[in-house]
């Protein structure tokens, strides 16, 4: 299908998939999915509280640092196996992911660090995207350098989107959660039906990049 001779629909749209489409996913992503506002006017009344806001916090605090540290730990393979061939320079002990869970975790409580984390994680798809592009057009090694045996049947470019759908989601509930000054008073406001359209909107967005891959590689 994507003989240098044969000039098809499916050669643009394949090119496309690796240098247009992840480059719109990426501004799409930093303009609609990185700054978000919310109201506090329901503070005072409908609000989580207590331990079930530690237990809150702690849970998509840790969750979201986990995804991006495995999410750059994957991509640091890549680079590694790309310009040396050996994937198992890059590994850590379970001592040093912890310590790198716990660095990521301290970046997200501050705002500013919190953006430019999100800024990384976009320059990570970029990177990831490229990879998988060249990995599929010389029949290369991509698939053996992920780590989750589970996602070895899956087409690389719906995992890079995957992973991605799963930050996006966890990284709007952790903004929320610590918008302005939601944490420093200990009162978060319960999540009301119209705070989750940003999530239904992560999830439409990115399915829909999915489901163009997966017409594109089936």
């Amino acid at each position: 299908m994507f003989n240098i001779n044969n000039f098809t629909i499916y050669k643009v749209l394949y090119y496309l998939s690796g240098l247009v489409v992840p480059i719109l996913v990426t501004i799409n992503s930093l303009n609609k999915f990185t700054y978000y506002k919310f109201n506090n006017s329901n503070t005072k009344t409908n609000t989580i509280r207590g331990k079930l806001l530690l237990l809150t916090t702690i849970t998509f605090l840790t969750t979201l640092a986990f995804l991006i540290s495995n999410y750059v730990f994957i991509n640091l393979k890549l680079i590694n196996f790309f310009l040396s061939n050996n994937e198992y320079l890059v590994k850590f002990n379970i001592y040093i992911q912890i310590l790198i869970v716990l660095l990521i975790s301290t970046f997200l409580i501050f705002k500013k660090t919190k953006i430019l984390l999100k800024k990384i994680i976009l320059i990570n798809f970029l990177i990831f995207s490229t990879f998988s592009w060249y990995s599929q057009i010389n029949n290369s090694f991509l698939i053996d350098v992920v780590p989750f045996h589970i996602f070895k049947s899956v087409n690389m470019n719906i995992f890079n989107v995957i992973f991605l759908l799963a930050i996006e989601t966890v990284f709007y509930l952790w903004t929320y959660i610590s918008y302005n000054s939601r944490l420093s008073d200990w009162k978060v406001p319960k999540l009301c039906l119209k705070d989750f359209s940003p999530i239904l909107n992560i999830a439409i967005f990115y399915l829909l990049i999915m489901f163009y891959y997966s017409i594109l590689f089936k």
